[in-house]
């Protein structure tokens, strides 16, 4: 089921505040997911994690147990997935948990967890324009993090204080540099071939590593160059005037150029000094740099392709970055290789976290291939993008689930003018549900239902429906270019699905690249309709103007409702995905998919289709991930409608209503004693939040919406009563203060307004 709540869309409206219309909350089921298995009848272990793309890997110990945790940052939709380890000697045991992901700090483009003041507890490293911000990490029982560079770190260069200016198409090595206690910084020149080097003076200056004063120290770390236009090493090779350690004074037409590299810097070898894994923009591999220098003096004196290991280095679509972490307990650190591609069409999507275990057993690390589908194994992953549609294919009464893509990764090539190029071909999953009416399980039968992968397109969206009058129900797939594949159904009414390609571009229809399409008699008529999404954002309206197996489609509207769900400050695009549903009570629901995951909830549909719908707001509690779409049906006959969630990485997260009841959506539980006192109001930095009447509730997380409806992460210290809110780094204005709580082991929301000075 899904249950009312206040939206954090509402209006500030002077002298009154007015809040806007309820929106809809699914809360996550962790414990009621349906198992999965795969062709081999091996289950899934967390099968509605979502999918990986290219990803990034730090460690953090998140429910203060004393195991370092695993954090995955996929730069494909900025997700933050955690996975509590197990804490087995030796072994790689991990649960999925993404309530802890809230408590994150935003994050874009690459995220390094480094304990920069050595106080056990690492902290975030993250990029902002220009270059890096810092989040410390303040947690006790629950994770917390403040906000401690402002807008970004900063470092003496020359005689100037200036930033340190990492580009996003680069990832920084943050580590200590000179063992003398606190983290410096490497980074590649923005318009050069060389690392810089930025010295923490921390120690230097208070004797402690708590703070991050940095001083340019070095233009030329390592003494090589990487080559102008291709991932070339040239050693022993500096700008004169870095030789010395100097300052470089401009920018040469003859300095080599470069577009973005990640750096490891790690002891590859056990001889006490750090060496180098480099990756380049267009290139498959990691090389490996050999330093044969001192600590606080490295010089680079060879390089190999064969990182980590000759047998199987790294070999991954593009643009490759390395994280260092202990994933099995043994004491020793692994290694995990994935792209930083921040491109969405030049990605494996599918076998993208390579895993490498140190098997050594003295100083210098052994590495060997443990997997090229790291966490990805126990996941619904199906390459790029997911797009999942409930149907009982085999007529036995228990909904299946088909899933389109965007696709799997078919080839790549290096073209002189583009760049690598990475081609992708789409294609149809077919789960099938060998559980009961009540307990439903799913089993993935096949990756390309009906060979659906022989027309070469890109973005199958599926649909179900009569499309063409004759009782059954057929497929209908939008794909890339606009256009719509009709899979026609040869069976009778009640039978399994006898599936037959009738056409590959269903009457020549065409809504722009991207086409959404759902089949639903929209106007209830009678006949179905069609309303079709697009990459533009809107919603095309095709009325059905024929007769009982006679259809005609008729285009009525190309922005229907009035919508348009493009994020106009990020995009030219929206990459609308419909979902209309019906209540118990008859009432229509409209939920669209969009570019940046937010899914858009809207009522007013009846007797308005020539009108503007309602917006009731964004879907509260799910963001999967970028380009999502949804499904929506009751699998499990109880009173609880449960929700598939699709997103870009290719995966699925599964949401199931929060409360039992008569009705498909009704009014949240809450306790009508209770309520929050907010002091001060307005505040600045720091807000206590009373809960009153608070006996036997306790908080699961703390969310702050702004008046746009954007969520904004908000670190809070207990889950007692009161809470303590840091409100460093937020913009003055007025929010809405959700607590999310249990009592008496029933989920409860306490909602306040503050206003930040």
């Amino acid at each position: 089921m899904f249950r009312f709540l206040w939206m954090a869309v509402f209006l500030l409206v002077v002298p009154a505040i007015v809040s806007a219309q309820s929106g809809f909350f699914v809360k996550r089921a962790i414990s009621q997911v349906p198992e999965v298995y795969i062709s081999d009848n091996s289950q899934l272990e967390m099968p509605f994690a979502g999918g990986l793309n290219n990803c990034q890997f730090g460690s953090m110990d998140l429910n203060a147990d004393g195991i370092k945790d695993l954090v995955v940052f996929d730069r494909h939709g900025y997700r933050i997935l955690i996975f509590i380890n197990k804490g087995i000697v030796s072994q790689i045991g991990y649960e999925y948990h993404p309530e802890y992901a809230g408590s994150f700090p935003p994050v874009e483009h690459w995220m390094q967890l480094v304990d920069y003041n050595n106080d056990g507890r690492e902290d975030v490293f993250t990029y902002t324009t220009g270059g890096i911000k810092v989040y410390r990490n303040d947690s006790q029982d629950m994770p917390a993090f403040t906000l401690v560079s402002g807008p970004y770190l900063v470092s003496l260069q020359g005689t100037t204080l200036t930033n340190i200016f990492v580009t996003y198409v680069d990832y920084p090595a943050i580590v200590d540099v000179d063992n003398d206690g606190d983290k410096d910084i490497l980074t590649f020149w923005g318009l050069g071939s060389f690392i810089e080097w930025h010295k923490n003076l921390s120690m230097e200056y208070y004797g402690n590593a708590d703070s991050l004063e940095f001083e340019k120290v070095s233009d030329c770390w390592g003494y090589f160059a990487e080559g102008a236009e291709n991932n070339s090493i040239k050693l022993d090779t500096c700008p004169e005037y870095a030789t010395g350690h100097g300052m470089i004074p401009s920018l040469k037409s003859s300095d080599p150029k470069h577009t973005g590299s990640t750096l490891l810097v790690l002891d590859f070898n056990g001889d006490g000094l750090y060496d180098l894994a480099l990756g380049d923009v267009d290139y498959s591999t990691l090389l490996l740099l050999t330093n044969g220098g001192t600590a606080q003096d490295a010089n680079m004196v060879s390089f190999s392709s064969s990182f980590p290991q000759a047998a199987d280095p790294v070999n991954i679509v593009s643009f490759p970055a390395c994280s260092a972490t202990d994933v099995n307990n043994d004491g020793r650190i692994d290694l995990i290789a994935s792209s930083f591609e921040p491109s969405l069409i030049r990605s494996d999507g599918m076998n993208s976290c390579r895993l490498y275990l140190d098997t050594g057993n003295n100083a210098a690390p052994q590495y060997s291939l443990k997997q090229s589908d790291f966490l990805q194994d126990e996941m619904i992953d199906l390459g790029l993008g997911a797009y999942p549609l409930f149907f009982d294919y085999n007529g036995d009464g228990l909904l299946d689930m088909i899933v389109g893509n965007y696709g799997y990764l078919d080839s790549s090539y290096f073209d002189p003018l583009y760049g690598l190029t990475c081609e992708y071909v789409s294609s149809l999953a077919l789960f099938e549900n060998t559980g009961t009416a009540s307990v439903p399980a799913f089993k993935l039968l096949t990756r390309d239902y009906l060979g659906l992968s022989a027309l070469k397109m890109q973005s199958l969206i599926p649909a179900a429906g009569d499309v063409d009058g004759d009782g059954v129900t057929d497929l209908l797939c939008g794909n890339s270019k606009g256009k719509m594949v009709y899979v026609h159904n040869r069976a009778g009414a009640g039978q399994p699905a006898d599936f037959e390609l009738a056409d590959p571009a269903f009457k020549q229809l065409d809504v722009g690249d991207f086409c959404a399409p759902q089949v639903v008699d929209l106007d209830e008529d009678g006949l179905n309709d069609l309303v079709c999404g697009n990459r533009k954002g809107k919603l095309y309206y095709y009325r059905n103007t024929g007769q009982a197996g006679n259809p005609g489609y008729t285009l009525i509207t190309d922005s229907l409702g009035g919508i348009d769900v493009t994020n106009t400050g990020l995009s030219y695009y929206g990459y609308s995905v419909p979902y209309f549903y019906k209540t118990d009570e008859g009432r229509k629901l409209l939920f669209v998919g969009s570019e940046f995951g937010e899914i858009w909830v809207y009522s007013g549909i009846e007797n308005n289709l020539d009108g503007r719908f309602t917006f009731e707001g964004l879907l509260q509690g799910i963001n999967d991930g970028w380009r999502s779409s949804v499904a929506i049906a009751n699998i499990d006959n109880d009173t609880l409608v449960e929700l598939l969630a699709g997103n870009y990485s290719g995966g699925l997260g599964f949401y199931k209503g929060y409360t039992a009841s008569a009705n498909s959506f009704e009014e949240p539980w809450h306790t009508p004693e209770t309520h929050l006192l907010i002091m001060p109001n307005p505040a600045k930095d720091i807000a206590t939040v009373r809960i009153e009447g608070a006996a036997g509730i306790s908080v699961v997380a703390v969310k702050l919406y702004n008046t746009g409806g954007k969520l904004h992460n908000v670190s809070f210290t207990g889950t007692e009563n009161p809470l303590q809110l840091e409100l460093s780094g937020l913009t003055p204005g007025l929010y809405l203060v959700e607590v999310i709580c249990e009592k008496d082991k029933k989920p409860c929301l306490l909602t306040g307004k503050l206003v930040v000075k």
